[in-house]
């Protein structure tokens, strides 16, 4: 029997929960018309929309499939739209299809969303009535006119980029779980009177640099039902924290990262908070660190051993590992639950655990690599290469050579990397033949963030080996003072002939229509800082391409004053 007769024999359900894995585009573009039976079967199934990062050509494709098949609005229960990268998208998608013409959508995310999209979704947001999830990034200061609209569905989880005004309007909902880009803790302190419900709180980052909290004006409303707790990054001090933190008598999951606050390396204290008011805490994930700006603490070890007593250890294992570099200190438990980890050369590591298995995007310095690294890193990513300045001089950068490009397969699984980014440091630490022998051991590597590659156009083979593997590329620096060269443009085109997304500073409409012209396969081009030229001929062209050409401001010149305007 053929694989296609295997295939087609499955059962409706097998490729019912095989779809949810897949985004609904790609479904249409591999099954619709393939036979009447999947025609059927991929119009009556629940879809889920993503349309981040998407190619353009195929964006407007899945327009026409709805516009020609109504019934699909109705399917369609997650919808993701994002601005980022694809310029304009949630206006056109919303100009074409309001959202209160999916009756069934439960999930609604919004990418990178503009002022200007405001009107048009504020009508709409109201007669969602089976939305469940909602999340929105980068809109600032429109946050409570968002969430009040929203205040009569039957929403229960919710991301939001920060609220400054309006948490009352918490009281009119029922959130269970809640994601906050920024917040700072007087903010934290209304949310817990209104937001009662809560079980699930995540904060990326919690900090407050203009003022210093009163403690004395903490309310006294407690979190009942708050269980598990996440911040990502905090510079609030103890104190801060620690009042916080009484308020949340059931809490069970505490995770926090705070990378520059010594004040948070206190054992003692800790123990004495967790005892008097949190007894149910179960799982407790720090990092704490601070770096030496002045002086080096004669006591730090001490200080840090004193989270590998019997309490952290033994009474609820809590095991840690601690680390000590010639400018910073930082203790963290284990296994290391953050998606990054920078390994530097001059480091002292206290425990013999090597549980990395979270990190995913990998900040390694050259002169780390060595055969006898007692770290690994299996799922890695992203790795980031980059040059540690120890004081030395110039002439003690140190040459990645071969040896040491296979000694990094006894630190990370090269096999999973994606994403390779040379810091500027290291194109005097790369030969052209290093970073030949550095991309061989890379089987998947798609992803590259460079500063100018001018000085290795000339090897043949690196150039060959770039082209086939390299679909995005971002140029992170700029040249002469502001952009890329003419002269080099070619090159680039040349070299990268099958990049899909680019990323670089262009001063010249020639060179954009010329990167147009030999990079037939770019869906996305991020030029950052455009000048008005430039801008008034993607105004009038952009619409006919089959690539999202996107800036975040116009250059110009007003005599001896340069003008920047950004773009919203």
């Amino acid at each position: 029997m053929s694989m296609k007769m295997k295939f087609e024999l499955l059962p409706n359900e097998i490729f019912i929960e095989c779809f949810q894995y897949l985004n609904v585009p790609d479904i249409f573009y591999a099954f619709d018309g393939l036979n009447h039976r999947f025609s059927t079967l991929i119009r009556n199934i629940p879809l889920y929309l993503d349309f981040q990062q998407f190619r353009k050509s195929k964006f407007n494709q899945f327009f026409q499939i709805i516009l020609s098949n109504p019934s699909i609005k109705h399917k369609i229960i997650s919808l993701k739209l994002s601005n980022k990268g694809t310029r304009g998208q949630i206006h056109e998608f919303l100009s074409l299809f309001p959202l209160n013409e999916f009756i069934n959508l439960r999930s609604l995310s919004l990418i990178n969303l503009k002022d200007k999209n405001i009107e048009q979704l504020l009508p709409m947001l109201p007669l969602l009535s089976n939305l469940y999830y909602f999340s929105f990034t980068d809109l600032k200061y429109r946050t409570s006119e968002i969430l009040s609209a929203l205040s009569k569905s039957k929403l229960r989880i919710l991301s939001i980029p920060e609220f400054q005004y309006g948490i009352a309007v918490f009281k009119k909902m029922l959130i269970t779980s809640l994601t906050i880009s920024y917040c700072r803790s007087h903010e934290l302190c209304e949310l817990f009177k209104y937001a009662s419900m809560l079980k699930y709180l995540k904060i990326e980052d919690f900090s407050d640099y203009i003022q210093q909290y009163d403690l004395a004006k903490f309310p006294i409303e407690k979190a009942v039902y708050l269980k598990q707790l996440i911040v990502d990054y905090c510079m609030d001090d103890f104190e801060i924290v620690e009042q916080l933190l009484k308020r949340i008598p059931n809490l069970t999951i505490f995770t926090i990262c705070a990378p520059d606050k010594i004040d948070m390396i206190d054992a003692n204290r800790w123990q004495h908070l967790i005892e008097s008011s949190l007894p149910h805490l179960r799982v407790f994930n720090f990092y704490f660190g601070f770096r030496f700006s002045h002086y080096y603490p004669k006591d730090i070890l001490n200080e840090l051993q004193q989270f590998q007593t019997n309490f952290w250890c033994e009474q609820h294992h809590w095991h840690t590992n601690y680390e000590i570099t010639y400018d910073s200190a930082s203790i963290y438990t284990i296994p290391y639950v953050w998606k990054q980890y920078t390994l530097v050369p001059t480091m002292n590591r206290y425990s013999y655990s090597n549980e990395f298995d979270n990190v995913t995007m990998f900040i390694l310095s050259s002169k780390a690599i060595k055969d006898n690294s007692p770290y690994y890193f299996k799922n890695v990513k992203s790795l980031i290469l980059r040059y540690e300045y120890d004081g030395g001089s110039i002439q003690d950068f140190y040459n990645l050579q071969t040896t040491q490009i296979k000694y990094l397969n006894k630190i990370v699984n090269l096999s999973n990397i994606k994403h390779l980014e040379l810091t500027s440091a290291c194109k005097t630490l790369l030969s052209p033949s290093s970073l030949l022998e550095l991309l061989k051991e890379l089987p998947y590597v798609s992803s590259l963030k460079c500063d100018s590659l001018k000085s290795f156009y000339n090897n043949h083979e690196l150039c060959k080996c770039l082209n086939r593997k390299i679909k995005t590329l971002h140029f992170s620096c700029l040249f002469n003072g502001l952009y890329i060269n003419s002269d080099e443009i070619d090159l680039l085109c040349k070299t990268f002939s099958n990049v899909e997304q680019l990323r670089t500073y262009i001063d010249k409409l020639d060179d954009l229509l010329s990167i147009l012209r030999q990079c037939s396969k770019l869906s996305i081009i991020n030029l950052t800082h455009i000048n008005k030229h430039i801008y008034s001929w993607i105004e009038m062209n952009a619409s006919k391409l089959n690539v999202y050409i996107n800036f975040s401001s116009i250059i110009s010149r007003d005599k001896e004053f340069l003008i920047v305007t950004s773009i919203d």
